[in-house]
């Protein structure tokens, strides 16, 4: 559901879970920074971020870590493994082809749909843009095509979209250049604490909560 919201997504007493990778799972990465402007508003935020995640192995904690959680809403952010596995230095790990990216993120909130969870707001983040330094010798754009089968996630399963390739791109290509490629991201990968808080205000302004940011 690739459209601006007119009113707050999340409302006082509720309760959002943040289910993704290493990028979520950080001490002091975006979930923290959401937790800080979030939670004034008596809004709860659970971190179900697992290091080194992929949507495949997501798909069997989801009831563990998600809809027994009890929360009103999750918000969805994979992709930073499932671009790059099977590739590279990662060659010995089996491909998470787009495609099947895709359907992972669409069978994730059909699951909790099926469920009957107590989980009524979706929302899915595409991948945070362009690798960074040495692994862009190594990966180039790959993750390019797992963004767009984000956007088509959200759209099928009537999710909310979190637009971080495009919003993050933006902000790399008005950054000076650096010597080692590194801009937003400390590895290539992981965010500095600039990149993580540009996730999490892309989130709250994506979410209608753009007063909150921090």
């Amino acid at each position: 559901m690739i459209e601006k919201l007119k009113e707050p997504w999340l409302k006082r007493g509720e309760t959002l879970l943040c289910f993704g990778d290493s990028l979520t799972a950080a001490t002091s990465g975006y979930v923290s920074m959401l937790e800080a402007a979030l939670a004034p508003q008596g809004i709860r935020v659970i971190n179900a971020g697992l290091g080194g995640d992929k949507t495949p192995h997501a798909l069997t904690r989801l009831c563990s870590d998600v809809i027994a959680q009890k929360p009103d809403a999750v918000s969805i952010f994979f992709g930073a493994n499932d671009s790059v596995i099977g590739r590279g230095c990662w060659r010995d790990e089996p491909v998470v082809e787009p495609l099947t990216y895709r359907d992972n993120l669409i069978w994730m909130i059909h699951i909790c749909r099926l469920k009957k969870s107590s989980i009524r707001k979706f929302s899915i983040a595409a991948p945070s843009g362009r690798i960074e330094g040495d692994s862009w010798h190594e990966f180039g754009d790959i993750r390019h095509d797992y963004c767009l089968m984000a956007r088509q996630a959200a759209d099928i399963a009537n999710a909310l979209f979190v637009p971080l390739d495009t919003v993050m791109d933006q902000v790399r290509d008005t950054m000076p250049a650096t010597d080692n490629g590194l801009k937003l991201t400390r590895d290539g990968v992981h965010p500095t604490s600039d990149g993580y808080r540009l996730i999490a205000d892309t989130m709250l302004k994506s979410w209608c909560l753009q007063g909150l940011m921090i």
